[in-house]
Order: C-alpha cells, then sequence, then structure tokens
C-alpha cells in the first residue's frame, strides 16, 4: 500500500494499539492481529508525539531537537518508520 503524507499530516495510535515502555524502549502490540513492534530510543520519541497529536512536521522538529546529532536523512527515516506503523495498523491517519 502507498501512502502520500504530507508535512501537515498527523497520526494517532490505533484503537487496537497497546504499549509497554521498557527504559527507553518501547513494545506496540496490535490486539486484534498480533503484530509488534520494538521502538528504540528515538522510535519512542516519535511514539510519544504521536500520541500528542503532532504532525509529521513537528515530529521530525521534535527528533532533530532532542538528537543534536540526528542524521540529514531524520524526515525520509521518520516517513518510512509511519509508513510501516500505518501499513500495520499500529497508527491512524488523521489527516
Amino acid at each position: 500500500m502507498t501512502f502520500s503524507l504530507k508535512p501537515s499530516d498527523s497520526f494517532a495510535p490505533h484503537t487496537e494499539a497497546v504499549e509497554s515502555r521498557l527504559g527507553e524502549e518501547t513494545v506496540i502490540l496490535h490486539l486484534e492481529s498480533g503484530i509488534y513492534f520494538g521502538l528504540d530510543a528515538v522510535g519512542t520519541v516519535v511514539w510519544e508525539r504521536l500520541q500528542a497529536g503532532d504532525s509529521l512536521e513537528e515530529i521530525c522538529k521534535q527528533v532533530k531537537d532532542a538528537y543534536e546529532d540526528a542524521p540529514d536523512t531524520v524526515e525520509d527515516d521518520i516517513f518510512t518508520f509511519l509508513t510501516q506503523l500505518l501499513e500495520h495498523s499500529l497508527i491512524e491517519h488523521r489527516s
């Protein structure tokens, strides 16, 4: 499935997605499908921003602010990550 995402788009965790925080990492489970994702510290920051209702643009800014050594590809990396979460119904597209 192909997604066309814009910087102003926002997302939210799917109603079937539950999480468990393990230090700086997070595990997300989709209750209906049984699919789960393990998130590292950066993925956890993105997940927290999704829960706050931030836009794609705001999430990218937050990651750059949190990690001063963030690569130039941070926008592409977050786009790819959000696409994976959408494909597995772990988040919902709000815009």
